[in-house]
């Protein structure tokens, strides 16, 4: 996992105006919530498509906005080795404000999921408006960004964004910049807020730590989604306390999710080989289950896999995961 460094979190919007098209009428044809052809899209989809959706760029570094891509030569061709700037008239969410400190038995515990007020608060100040499709576009510099990218979808969802109005970009940023697509790297310029507003929490896709016990004390199908080292207590997170895993729970290894393309951008994989990835670990039926991780990251990126991509029913993530968990005194298993 990532950690921030002592910037504060940027919630800003990047360039001017998204959705210009239908800026003066404000609102989307009917059929456009349905426009997204499903929980992926391509590059050369949202290139027709942009002018119909809402592009949010999301990072943990919001710095590289306005970097310029950098490029390697490799076997005498340029290649891209790390993005730079932003996909044209992108709204911009900085993944650190997506979580939040909470007290926790008399300590304030950072990297814990919002309130619905906390939630709403950020994309209001990125800009976001309702009932207008979302592609999520990450770096696509590395897995970790994907699984940014899915945190912010599984949050989207939550607090009351419909499923089918959520996409991301597959490939990210990287693949953009690799299939020939311009990007933007000019300054911030300051805008009002948007008008999206959060729901409560939908209790269908969120379990607290008492559910979670209960959870494991009923045997319930329970999958930890961080690399196997973390999974094993060879490495664990700084953020937490103790290495180790809760008792009972199965390994679904972050490694097993997702793959580095030919242009260099990491990508999600397609239905038929997370099946097959799944019958060689030999995991049987992964659904209903409960996912977590350490801080909800890698656990967003499994959900993402399993619920989106797979379709598949009861699909639920213990957000706290073992931040929460340790904190609470509460025991897990290891070497």
């Amino acid at each position: 996992m990532n950690h921030p460094s002592n910037r504060r979190p940027w919630r800003g919007r990047i360039a001017v105006g998204v959705l210009a098209l239908f800026a003066a009428v404000g609102t989307l044809p009917a059929d456009a919530a349905s426009l997204l052809p499903g929980p992926l899209v391509t590059v050369q989809w949202l290139h027709d498509h942009a002018a119909a959706v809402q592009i949010v760029d999301i990072r943990d570094n919001v710095n590289t906005l306005m970097d310029e891509p950098k490029y390697a030569t490799v076997d005498g061709r340029k290649t891209l080795e790390q993005v730079g700037g932003y996909i044209p008239d992108a709204l911009s969410v900085n993944f650190w404000a997506l979580r939040e400190k909470h007290d926790i038995a008399g300590k304030k515990i950072d990297f814990l999921f919002p309130t619905a007020d906390e939630f709403q608060a950020v994309m209001q100040a990125s800009q976001l408006e309702p009932g207008k499709p979302v592609v999520i576009v990450p770096t696509g510099d590395d897995a970790t960004s994907l699984q940014e990218a899915a945190f912010l979808a599984y949050e989207l969802e939550v607090f009351g964004q419909p499923a089918d109005q959520v996409a991301i970009l597959n490939g990210g940023t990287h693949a953009w910049i690799a299939a020939g697509y311009a990007v933007d790297s000019d300054g911030i310029a300051p805008m009002t807020s948007g008008h999206w507003t959060a729901k409560t929490a939908d209790a269908r896709m969120v379990v607290t730590t008492a559910q979670m016990q209960a959870a494991l004390k009923r045997g319930v199908r329970v999958f930890d989604a961080r690399p196997l080292a973390q999974f094993v207590g060879v490495e664990h997170s700084p953020v937490i306390p103790v290495p180790g895993r809760l008792e009972g729970a199965r390994a679904l290894p972050a490694e097993a999710l997702y793959f580095q393309a030919e242009d260099g951008s990491w990508r999600y994989m397609r239905s038929d080989r997370y099946r097959a990835a799944f019958a060689a670990l030999r995991l049987g039926s992964v659904a209903p289950a409960v996912i977590y991780c350490n801080t909800g990251q890698y656990a967003a990126g499994a959900w993402f896999v399993l619920d989106r991509i797979l379709g598949l029913k009861g699909i639920r993530e213990y957000p706290g995961s073992l931040n929460e968990w340790e904190q609470r005194g509460l025991p897990v298993v290891g070497l």
